[in-house]
Formats: structure tokens, C-alpha cells, sequence
């Protein structure tokens, strides 16, 4: 009867067990898989970490000495009552179940089992002493299971190590057999995703390209984009790189050789693990070192006009004082019109659907490249017809009941934040409408920039939605101190109470900027 009861407990806190595992895998998964991060999620979040109703698998541990039946049967009942109240967490970006996360699954299920293995055994062996043992550190797997996520992360680390370089070294391989691929870094503390999205689509009207997809920009994004992607025909690589520490765009550049580097900004980005600003301005410089012919550089950016540079460039921007830079701009809501001089000339009327200034910068950077690359006139003005709007980055759309929504949800800095309120200006005929959880990853500077922002949208938005309460007190005291109308801020709990609030403005009226979708671990 004790091995009939004391496995049904088992298989009922496995199943509960393995709930617990996903949410820890998951947080673990946004913080890209880095202890130390996790770790500082767990700081900031005391309230998820230690359940106190778990602390009922103690007492059927206690009664072990004195009734054993029953001390399994109320086990049984307690993992029940748990599982059934478990907070249920509505993902935003749920899981992804890589190869990676089966085996962080597969390694706390052994380290379950063991344990289950052991208390068998005890009760073969009437040895109260070892059923207390173990009974004691299996429940403690269950309370503890935030923590414990840092443990199996630490026990798959030299698996993990040995899987990503053969990966590294077969992505190095077939690098080396593409002799003649020409490859174009791309970095930026903000922009070097649209700038990718819009450079491939110009040079493809010559070239065969590949480029890294959505947002795979570390190390092991780009191996798998090398060792899934490229082949022999390809002509042209552009390679995005991003970084959250000094080296980080090193590592990369080390595996692709970059012949060109494009440096759309340095900025105050990620300062949880850059700290300051000279390091985001290390990092980033480490394309321009790295490459063996031409960089391109942002100079309407201010911190990159004031870092040397000392390799062979061209400066792009909107002022005559660039090598590239746009003239004659007249930006609505609808896009823009604009010329672009060059060093060798003028390419006049160009159009765009693509929204706001910035967009503007990335284009005549891609123009700066393309002329690098031999492109006419004609094939590079063909390539900006063809441009779309890249996911989540200044993206309008509008919705059949008339809403429109402007989603720059992936955007995450303060620059790239203002320039999208102006946009969001532009829309004189419609209530304009900011949703924002604001910025993070900035360290010690987060109330600052996000004060910042509340500043600069108290006079863009007609009303201001603040998604997170956490979030939203830096963001309000800037939006206060502009005089704003208190009744035209809205604190929501997540995006749904943030939907219900703006679905109350008439639609065909009304426009929306989502500025930053942050994901789960930071709401």
C-alpha cells in the first residue's frame, strides 16, 4: 500500500513539478539563457519565486514518524490543492521548446527521479531516517524551483558549450568555401534591424543575399543562420550584430570576416550590462575595427560624431556636412518624398511608405552601400519601392472598424521612442493615442530616460496609456511635469486592460502608438 500511495504522490508533484520548471525555463529563455540575468530577475521579482501555500508539502514530511498511510495520503490531497490554485501566467511570448530547453527538462526530470528512486528504496528498506531525507529534498525541488532552473542550467552548461562550437566550427567551414561572399556588418545601439530589412532589399536588386532574419544578431543566431542559410550562390551576406556585452560584437566579426560595417547609432541601450555609455561606444566600434574595407556611419547621431574613427568611411545622414545625406524631405503620415546626394550625384524623388525621419537615415545609408556596391540609380530606387514596413518597427496599420495603429513594439530605446511620438504627431486628425510599458535594461539611468519619455510624450499624445504599474512611475512624473491633464493618463495592469481602455475612443478617429511590448520577465 505505502508503494501504491507514495508513487501516486509522485506522478501527481512530477506533473506539478514540471509546471513549475516551464515558468523558471522560461524566464531563463528571455534572459537568454545567462544565470547572472536570471538571477536578477529572481531580485526583482521576490513575489514569483516561493510560493507560501507550498510550504503545506512540509507537514506530511512530519507525520512521517508517526502514521506513514497517512502522511502519503495527505501529500497526495496537498499536491492536489496546489496544483488546482497554481497561478496561471498569460505568456505574451510563450515558450519556445528548443532542443536546448527539452534537454533543461530532460535534466531536472533525472534529478527528480533519482530522489523518487531513493525513497523506494528507503521504504524497501523500512529506513525512516533516508524516507525523511528524501521525501524532504523533493518537496524542497518543488518550493525551490526558480532556483532550481539555475542548477540544471549549470549542469547542461558543458553539453550546451560542446553543441554550439561544432556548431560554430561547421558555420566557420562553409564561410571559408564561400570565397568570393562579401560580407556587410550591421550594429547599432538602435536601427541596425530596419537597416538590415532595407539594404537586402536594395542590393537584392543586383545580388543574391542573404541576411540574418528577424532578430537572430548573437553569435549563435548568426551560426544558424550560416549553417541553415547560405549557400554557394549567395553573393552578398548581411549580418546584423548585436550585443549586451563588451566583446560580444568581436566574437561575431571574428566568425564573418565583415569586408563593410554599417554604425547606425551609440546610445544608451542595455546599461544593465554595459553600465555606461563608453562601453556601448567599445562594443559598437568593435565592427568598424574588425572590417577590411569601408564603414558607414550615422552621423546625425551625436555620440558617433564624437568617437573617432580611424578607418576609411562614409557619413551618411541629413545635413550637407555627410558624404550621403537626404534634401528636399517632406514627411506625412502617409511617408515621405526626399532626394539623396551622393558622392557620385544626386538620385531625386524619392518615395516611401515607410514612416518618420529615421527611416529616412536607414534608407540613405542603404543608397551609401548600394553606390559602394555598384548599383544604378534605377536599381536602387526599384529597391525602395519594394520596401515594407519591417514587423513591429514603426508599423502602421489599420484595422477594418478604422483604428489606426502604429506598432513600434519591438523598439526599445529612448531615441528611437521620440522619433516614433513624432510620427505619432503627425497625425493631426485623429486622437492620438500613446500605449507604452516604457523603457528597460538601462540600469541605474531607467527612471531617467523614462522620465524622459513621459516629457516628450506629454506634448505628442492626446491621451497616454502606461502599461505596468512598476513601469509607469518615472514615465508619469515626466508626463506630470509638463503639465499634462492627469484625466488623460491611464495606468493599465497589462495590454488587455490597455486594449479594453483604448477600444472606448471611436476607432475611425482614433491612432495608436504601441511603443514597446516588453516581454514577460520584465512585467
Amino acid at each position: 500500500m505505502n508503494y501504491i500511495l507514495i508513487n501516486l504522490f509522485f506522478i501527481l508533484l512530477y506533473v506539478y513539478y514540471l509546471y513549475k520548471m516551464k515558468r523558471g525555463f522560461h524566464i531563463l529563455q528571455l534572459e537568454s539563457y545567462r544565470n547572472e540575468r536570471y538571477r536578477r530577475w529572481i531580485n526583482e521579482n521576490k513575489n514569483q519565486v516561493i510560493k507560501l501555500r507550498e510550504l503545506l508539502l512540509i507537514i506530511p514530511i512530519i507525520l512521517l514518524f508517526i502514521n506513514k498511510i497517512v502522511s502519503f495520503i495527505l501529500a497526495i490531497i496537498i499536491t492536489l490543492i496546489l496544483y488546482f490554485a497554481r497561478d496561471i501566467y498569460k505568456d505574451k511570448k510563450p515558450l519556445v521548446k528548443t532542443k536546448r530547453v527539452k534537454r533543461l527538462y530532460l535534466t531536472s526530470t533525472i534529478i527528480y527521479i533519482i530522489f523518487a528512486i531513493i525513497t523506494n528504496i528507503s521504504i524497501y528498506l523500512n529506513n525512516s531516517y533516508i524516507l525523511f531525507i528524501s521525501m524532504l529534498i523533493i518537496n524542497l525541488l518543488i518550493i525551490f524551483s526558480i532556483y532550481i532552473t539555475i542548477l540544471v542550467n549549470k549542469i547542461n552548461a558543458p553539453i550546451e558549450n560542446s553543441i554550439n562550437k561544432s556548431f560554430y566550427n561547421n558555420a566557420k567551414r562553409k564561410l571559408d568555401e564561400c570565397k568570393n561572399l562579401k560580407v556587410i556588418g550591421i550594429t547599432g545601439s538602435y536601427g541596425k534591424t530596419s537597416t538590415k530589412y532595407v539594404l537586402t532589399t536594395i542590393l537584392e536588386q543586383k545580388y543574391n543575399v542573404l541576411m540574418t532574419p528577424e532578430s537572430f544578431n548573437t553569435t549563435l543566431g548568426v551560426v544558424r543562420t550560416i549553417n541553415e542559410k547560405l549557400n554557394a550562390t549567395h553573393q552578398i551576406f548581411v549580418c546584423e550584430m548585436g550585443a549586451k556585452n563588451i566583446g560580444d560584437i568581436k566574437e561575431i566579426c571574428d566568425l564573418v570576416n565583415p569586408e563593410y560595417g554599417v554604425l547606425t547609432a551609440i546610445g544608451p541601450q542595455h546599461l544593465e550590462t554595459f553600465k555606461t555609455l563608453e562601453n556601448v561606444r567599445k562594443t559598437k566600434m568593435e565592427l568598424v575595427n574588425a572590417i577590411t574595407n569601408k564603414a558607414f556611419i550615422n552621423y546625425e547621431d551625436e555620440n558617433i560624431r564624437n568617437t573617432k574613427v580611424e578607418k576609411e568611411n562614409i557619413k551618411y545622414g541629413l545635413t550637407k556636412e555627410c558624404d550621403a545625406y537626404a534634401y528636399n524631405i517632406n514627411i506625412t503620415e502617409e511617408g515621405s518624398i526626399f532626394s539623396v546626394h551622393t558622392r557620385s550625384g544626386e538620385i531625386e524623388n524619392i518615395k516611401t511608405k515607410l514612416l518618420g525621419e529615421h527611416n529616412i537615415v536607414n534608407i540613405v545609408s542603404a543608397i551609401a552601400v548600394a553606390k559602394e556596391m555598384n548599383l544604378t540609380d534605377e536599381q536602387i530606387k526599384a529597391g525602395i519601392r519594394f520596401l515594407k514596413p519591417v514587423p513591429h518597427r514603426l508599423e502602421l496599420r489599420k484595422n477594418p472598424n478604422g483604428i489606426i495603429i502604429i506598432d513600434d513594439a519591438y523598439n526599445s530605446n529612448i531615441s528611437g521612442a521620440k522619433k516614433a511620438l513624432e510620427t505619432l504627431k503627425l497625425f493631426e486628425n485623429r486622437k492620438r493615442v500613446l500605449v507604452t510599458p516604457g523603457i528597460v535594461d538601462l540600469g541605474k539611468y531607467t527612471e531617467k530616460y523614462n522620465k524622459e519619455l513621459g516629457k516628450k510624450a506629454a506634448s505628442c499624445a492626446d491621451y497616454i496609456i502606461l502599461v505596468g504599474e512598476k513601469q509607469a512611475k518615472p514615465i508619469y512624473e515626466g508626463i506630470v511635469d509638463e503639465n499634462y491633464p492627469k484625466d488623460k493618463v491611464f495606468i493599465a495592469k497589462d495590454l488587455q486592460e490597455a486594449i479594453a481602455e483604448w477600444n472606448k475612443f471611436k476607432a475611425n478617429e482614433t491612432v495608436v502608438l504601441l511603443e514597446n511590448d516588453l516581454p514577460d520577465n520584465y512585467l
